[in-house]
């Protein structure tokens, strides 16, 4: 690939000759940083690795991508960039572009067969309208991912790597946690966009834990209706959210070891877990 799709003057050129332009409905900002584009390929997949990029745009990460994995699954919604996409990495012989919208593709079927049930990692420049989605997407895939890299709005990226306790920690901490480590790698300002985006962004990684034993989906449901009311304490929503008398919420406390004041944005993981299973496992709700 000889085309720099992180020049400015390239990028103008290639919306005028495939007569495109960033939609804000997609939440389209071009990577032309290529710094930026080369630090997130080395952050996210190890050499001749399977990679699966979400909403490449132009190409500013794929192109590093397709230098460093031995095959490459793009996901591009716009037809405009998927022809641009096409004509750039004609030569890219281990590129694929799917040109769907990623949050309804079939990832089992198109990915198993491609990268053979290889690992899989992750890189992402993503969309802010459909960060939460994604990450849960990725996370909960029924594939080999090992790691995801992701640049997404700043603020987004602090509430997932935050710990309990501390200010921004809420639902999405706790439900990505479940899945994967999370941690910040580096900001990135709003001048390596093209158009600038009014907020600055960040790059994260997640590294996906080992397969566990407990039910997601109601470790999930949990996590959920435990902060359905952020201010309520942990036993008012599991009254509210479950149907729990006061004295089953009561039981349900003393049986996992937490304050009946406690909130929810003060509970780990293993306490989520814990909640999970008395809720589920042992029938308190149907």
């Amino acid at each position: 690939m000889k085309i720099n799709v992180t020049s400015p003057k390239v990028v103008k050129e290639l919306m005028d000759r495939y007569s495109i332009a960033p939609l804000k409905r997609y939440g389209q900002n071009f990577l032309i940083d290529g710094n930026i584009a080369g630090k997130i390929a080395a952050a996210a997949v190890p050499e001749g690795a399977c990679a699966l990029e979400i909403g490449p745009g132009l190409g500013a990460l794929t192109a590093r991508l397709a230098d460093r994995a031995k095959a490459v699954a793009a996901y591009e919604i716009d037809a405009g960039l998927v022809r641009a996409l096409k004509d750039t990495f004609s030569d890219a012989h281990n590129l694929t572009i799917f040109h769907q919208d990623f949050l309804k593709a079939d990832l089992e079927k198109d990915l198993k067969t491609l990268f053979n049930d290889g690992d899989i990692y992750v890189a992402a420049n993503l969309p802010y309208y459909i960060t939460s989605p994604c990450i849960m997407n990725l996370v909960t895939a029924r594939l080999n991912i090992k790691r995801i890299t992701v640049m997404i709005q700043k603020e987004v990226a602090e509430r997932i790597c935050a710990a309990p306790g501390s200010r921004d920690y809420g639902a999405i901490s706790a439900a990505v946690s479940f899945f994967a480590i999370p941690r910040m790698l580096f900001a990135v300002t709003p001048a390596c966009f093209y158009p600038k985006p009014d907020v600055h962004s960040a790059v994260m990684t997640l590294e996906m834990k080992t397969h566990h034993t407990e039910n997601e989906k109601d470790y999930l449901k949990t996590v959920k209706g435990l902060f359905a009311k952020r201010r309520k304490t942990v036993k008012s929503n599991l009254r509210q959210s479950f149907g729990l008398s006061m004295d089953e919420a009561d039981a349900v406390l003393k049986k996992v070891g937490i304050d009946e004041n406690a909130r929810a944005e003060m509970l780990s993981v293993s306490d989520f877990i814990k909640i999970s299973q008395e809720l589920f496992d042992n029938s308190k709700i149907l």
